[in-house]
C-alpha cells in the first residue's frame, strides 16, 4: 500500500496511537460486551484489568516498528516508538491509580 510508503514523523505517531485503540476497542467489545463503557470503570475486576488490556494493546506496535527499521523509515520508527512510549506510560500511570 502506498499509505505504508510514507515516512514522516507525524504518520508513525497516528498509526502508534490509532493501532492500539483499534485493537482496545476490538478486545473491549468481545470481552465486555455485557457492560457499558461507564460501567466498566466501576467494577473493580475489570477496571483492575484496563492497563494490562492496554499494555497488550501496544504490544503489536513492536512489530510496525521493526518493519519500518526494515524499510529504513527513520522518521516514521521515531513518531512510532514517541506514540508507543506515550501510551506504555498511560498504561504504567494507571496502573498505579487504579
Amino acid at each position: 500500500m502506498k499509505i505504508f510508503k510514507k515516512d514522516s514523523i507525524a504518520f508513525g505517531l497516528i498509526l502508534s496511537i490509532a493501532l492500539p485503540a483499534v485493537l482496545f476497542l476490538i478486545v473491549y467489545i468481545v470481552k465486555f460486551h455485557g457492560y457499558g463503557y461507564s460501567n466498566i470503570w466501576w467494577i473493580p475486576q475489570i477496571r483492575k484489568s484496563i492497563p494490562k488490556i492496554i499494555s497488550l494493546c501496544v504490544f503489536p506496535n513492536g512489530l510496525i516498528f521493526y518493519g519500518y527499521i526494515l524499510g529504513n523509515k527513520l522518521k516514521t520508527m521515531m513518531g512510532m516508538l514517541s506514540g508507543t512510549m506515550i501510551l506504555a506510560l498511560f498504561a504504567g500511570i494507571l496502573f498505579f491509580i487504579l
